[in-house]
């Protein structure tokens, strides 16, 4: 054998050495590593795709709740004024000729409203004052029901009413909505 074979196998054997070195490492770190990544990849697009399926769902209630408040803003006022009877007789005189107001109960079981019964007894010259007078309820402040049994009778020449008037008030335990500013949702930056 002469020095030059001797060169020639030596550096086969170091290129060998070399290429089982190169795919041990491959095997034991880069193809774990590569596995790995497609694992917490395939999780991340996952959890991407679900976050965004949440995210457009949010963006639609909360864009039906925006068009809701717009639409029903009166309705919302009219829940968070105090109940005032001054105010309402006052707007309910235009109507009838005389109105008296008895509270019968104030429910405080709902958890968001208080709920005021009223028996509203009043003298009217006609029907139609009455029904003109649940026409223009949705004008009044407040959120207020007039509720059954009905009753009308005649009286020489005027009408007495007696029926029954529920008003509605938040409780404020929270629950009026907030800004539009302050529910706004922004995507969170993407990290891998």
């Amino acid at each position: 054998m002469s020095l030059k074979e001797v060169r020639l196998i030596r550096i086969l054997i170091w290129i060998l050495l070399y290429l089982v070195i190169l795919f041990v490492l491959i095997f034991t770190v880069v193809i774990p590593s590569v596995k790995a990544y497609k694992r917490i990849n395939g999780e991340f697009v996952q959890k991407k795709a679900e976050f965004m399926a949440a995210q457009q769902e949010h963006d639609e209630i909360y864009d039906r709740y925006k068009v809701l408040q717009s639409r029903h803003r009166k309705v919302i006022e009219a829940f968070e004024n105090p109940w005032n009877e001054k105010v309402f007789v006052q707007k309910a005189q235009s109507y009838f000729q005389k109105i008296d107001l008895k509270p019968i109960d104030i429910n405080s079981s709902e958890p968001y409203f208080k709920i005021y019964e009223i028996n509203a007894m009043t003298k009217m010259e006609s029907p139609q004052n009455f029904y003109r007078f649940l026409d223009a309820l949705p004008a009044i402040p407040y959120v207020v029901e007039a509720d059954f049994p009905i009753a009308f009778r005649a009286r020489g020449g005027e009408i007495e009413g007696v029926f029954r008037i529920r008003v509605y008030e938040e409780k404020g335990s929270g629950i009026r909505p907030q800004s539009a500013e302050s529910n706004v949702s922004s995507a969170p930056s993407e990290k891998r």
